[in-house]
């Protein structure tokens, strides 16, 4: 934001006082090509420096809010269910074991589906012949699994 935030200096000939104010640079692209550019007010200009410090002090507050918001966010995404690793070598049960602990569907959905289609199908044949599929992960994934395609949806 380097040289975009500017200093908007109002003098007034009659009465030698100035006025300030804080206004920043804009650039605006659409997707097809066309840039509008102009400035746009922050902080109305003042007659003292006591009330362009109380504007600059109001910027700042909102700033902090919306840096502790993503600060916050960031935190959710980072803390994102990591999949835990299943070897195809494993038996049905043994996948399912593994699968059942996720609980993120859209984890259990991805690590599924990656695994071999034969696979699916094993694990598959276990989890709707073997586990209660009207609540936990079984559930999730009776609601979600297309049998013709061998995939969680």
């Amino acid at each position: 934001m380097k040289d975009k935030l500017k200093l908007e200096i109002e003098k007034d000939i009659e009465d030698k006082i100035s006025k300030v104010g804080v206004s920043v640079e804009i650039d605006i692209t659409d997707g097809r090509g066309s840039n509008l550019s102009g400035s746009v007010c922050l902080i109305p200009k003042c007659d003292s420096s006591q009330k362009l410090e109380k504007g600059v002090a109001a910027i700042k507050e909102e700033l902090d809010i919306l840096l502790e918001q993503s600060r916050k966010l960031f935190e959710e995404e980072g803390s994102v269910e990591e999949a835990p690793d299943v070897d195809e070598t494993m038996g049905a049960k043994e996948i399912w074991d593994v699968l059942s602990t996720v609980k993120d569907p859209e984890v259990l959905l991805a690590k599924f589906n990656s695994m071999s289609h034969q696979k699916r199908l094993e694990v598959a044949d276990y989890v709707l012949a073997h586990c209660n599929v009207f609540s936990g992960p079984a559930s999730i994934f009776s609601m979600r699994y297309n049998s013709e395609e061998g995939l969680l949806e």
